[in-house]
């Protein structure tokens, strides 16, 4: 198994980066959306945690910016239904901390916020990994999960306004924190919006 790789970063494609070690191979890696906004520019060196995928027809590896996003992209992809494509996407969208919270806790919603899963696949993957991932939460630092936000209106809202639902929930707790108590929901996305 390829579990690291440390070389020149010599291009930048669609999801993937080329990579050209020092023993002169250069390798193709799938990195998720989170990945790409820490990288140097082309030409500069770059370390990946990787994870090589086998498939009837291709390798793929996968690259991580650390060895916990790693462990839990394989540990994803123990859940019924979960390739990794979809893996890489929640990954990608929810930083690892986050995953392994809401897994834990069974929230659903948390993980529909991520493109390609629904209900179902939310709810299976919670039942199946719940319980798999003591270690990953005591490494990504993951506690419960954060409890709900209320406001759900205010959530539509800040989205109907072109905010994405990571960025309204985030705005929203913020606010929260700066009003204190109870808030209308008029008040509480003004506050939000400072936070946007």
């Amino acid at each position: 198994m390829i579990s690291r790789i440390r070389g020149e970063l010599t291009a930048v494609r669609g999801d993937r980066v080329e990579i050209m070690t020092v023993a002169g191979v250069g390798y193709e890696v799938v990195v998720p959306s989170r990945v790409f906004e820490g990288l140097p520019q082309p030409g500069s060196d770059v370390d990946l945690h990787t994870a090589l995928v086998s498939r009837d027809d291709s390798l793929e590896l996968f690259g991580f910016g650390s060895s916990v996003d790693r462990e839990l992209f394989l540990r994803l992809q123990s859940a019924s239904g979960v390739g990794p494509r979809l893996a890489l996407a929640i990954i990608g969208t929810l930083p690892a901390k986050r995953i392994v919270s809401a897994l834990r806790s069974r929230a659903h919603e948390t993980l529909q916020m991520v493109s390609g899963v629904g209900r179902k696949t939310a709810e299976r993957m919670a039942l199946e990994l719940a319980d798999k991932l003591e270690d990953l939460a005591a490494m990504a630092g993951a506690g419960p999960a954060e409890e709900p936000l209320e406001g759900v209106g205010a959530i539509e809202a800040l989205r109907a306004l072109g905010y994405t639902h990571l960025e309204s929930e985030s705005a929203l707790r913020a606010a929260r924190r700066e009003i204190g108590g109870d808030a209308e929901t008029e008040e509480l996305i003004r506050t939000a919006l400072r936070h946007l």
